[in-house]
């Protein structure tokens, strides 16, 4: 566990410039979990001329999702990775709806894309940021006055789980993370990329211990109100997870 927030930011963003070439060129765990409920949740959620914000858009994995529905969209699609969004530009080139934007969530954003969205969604993101207060801010100033931020995210406890050998190390795991909540702290620090079937031996990601709660708590000092919670169960997997999705409106 590490205890330096700016330290945690700065190597998160140099792992993902090493991580950069794995991201865009293989098949990701998350991606292929979820893919069936992402999409079908896409169908019900969108409309047509809508506008969509994807925080941390990553390898573009929802626009793809999103181009299959056939509805048309304004996308807008904002990485820290500067690789990631050369990338998306040069992929997207021919989609005049599509707008990718190099920018650090844990910052204001520029006046202009503030307000717009319909739908904010936040995939496997938050839980690599460790200063979560301002990202969500960011997120939230997004939004337009009926907009939803959508949280897609990994149960706590399966995040313990894929640091955890044996269950002595997944029981002391989980004392560290009660002692570390109750100082009113979140634990952070870096895991090896889950290949599916094996855990890399030279790709890591950062991982913050975020529970359901803390989104909540954060979605409710913002007077939103929980649309929508479901969950994906993957636990048969090499590494078992549970992924989490909730929908907060304002």
């Amino acid at each position: 566990m590490l205890d330096n927030k700016l330290l945690f930011k700065n190597e998160n963003h140099d792992s993902w410039l090493i991580n950069t070439d794995y991201w865009l060129h293989s098949t990701l765990r998350q991606v292929e979990d979820t893919k069936l409920f992402f999409k079908k949740k896409l169908n019900e959620l969108l409309f047509e001329g809508c506008t969509v914000y994807d925080l941390g858009c990553g390898n573009g994995w929802l626009l793809d999702f999103l181009l299959e529905t056939k509805i048309n969209v304004n996308y807008v699609g904002i990485d820290f990775n500067e690789k990631f969004i050369e990338y998306l530009k040069d992929k997207y080139s021919s989609h005049k709806n599509c707008e990718f934007i190099l920018a650090d969530l844990e910052k204001p954003l520029e006046s202009k894309l503030l307000g717009k969205a319909d739908f904010s969604f936040n995939n496997f993101n938050f839980f690599e940021i460790a200063d979560l207060s301002p990202a969500f801010e960011t997120a939230y100033s997004t939004l337009n006055e009926k907009g939803s931020l959508i949280i897609a995210t990994i149960d706590v406890t399966f995040l313990i789980v894929a640091i955890s050998e044996t269950y002595d190390d997944f029981k002391r795991n989980l004392v560290k993370y009660e002692e570390t909540k109750a100082q009113g702290k979140v634990p952070f620090f870096f895991q090896p990329i889950d290949l599916g079937n094996a855990s890399s031996t030279q790709l890591k990601y950062a991982s913050v211990l975020y529970s359901f709660a803390d989104y909540f708590k954060l979605a409710k000092s913002k007077n939103m109100t929980l649309k929508d919670y479901d969950e994906v169960i993957c636990a048969s997997r090499f590494i078992p997870k549970i992924y989490q999705y909730m929908e907060f409106t304002k």
